[in-house]
């Protein structure tokens, strides 16, 4: 059987890295499960879009020879703290604006519709990524609701495209970022809860000390 698979990272697909991604995360011993050939078989399917079912008729050999390949291509990529923010699919520029806080209303929403990044890593980057010169989901002038850029479109786009390097890059400068936010959500609501209780805790000695009769110094 032949079999294809990515030369290089630039070569790799969005959907392809965050598999891998998923795979490698967490409280993981990479040298002792790369010594796995269980895991071996699981990268190899990943990459190369065969079935781990149909990989492991075949000779450990094969299997050795994608793995090596691929663990050399991802150890090639040397990751940078923000992504470039620039990719050029085809002849068309699309361009991440890095400062979230420039996000609109539309890319806010839908983003928070993405109900698991790594399963759907494409429907992140149409979000982040818009062509050169529009306006996220942009209307034509004179309609109401004919969208010039649909992120449908551009994220068909991004599935075969969207360079490797790139996608490493975004997508580590995304979940850093939002983890961050998330935490920043968490803070937010443990101290407004904390100030709840100390509201709550004053109206209540407040109401106490209204109520109790007697002299000042029963009033505690």
């Amino acid at each position: 059987m032949e079999v294809t698979y990515p030369k290089d990272i630039q070569s790799c697909t969005p959907d392809q890295l965050a598999k891998w991604v998923f795979l490698s995360s967490g409280e993981l011993d990479l040298e002792s499960l790369s010594a796995k050939l269980d895991f071996r078989v699981q990268v190899v399917s990943i990459f190369t879009g065969v079935s781990r079912e149909v990989l492991e008729n075949y000779p450990p050999k094969d299997i050795n020879t994608v793995f090596s390949h691929m663990i050399h291509v991802l150890c090639s990529h040397e990751p940078k703290e923000e992504p470039d923010g620039r990719v050029l699919i085809g002849e068309q520029q699309y361009v991440f604006d890095t400062d979230f806080a420039h996000m609109t209303t539309g890319q806010i929403v839908d983003m928070k519709l993405i109900e698991d990044v790594y399963s759907d890593p494409c429907a992140v980057l149409s979000i982040l990524y818009i062509e050169e010169g529009y306006k996220y989901n942009q209307v034509k002038e004179g309609t109401k609701n004919v969208i010039l850029n649909k992120t449908s479109k551009r994220k068909q786009i991004f599935k075969e495209g969207f360079p490797g390097d790139e996608f490493l890059n975004v997508f580590a400068f995304f979940l850093s970022s939002y983890e961050k936010r998330k935490n920043a959500i968490y803070a937010l609501k443990m101290a407004e809860a904390q100030m709840t209780m100390e509201t709550m805790k004053k109206e209540l000695t407040q109401e106490l000390s209204t109520t109790v009769s007697g002299s000042s110094g029963q009033a505690t």
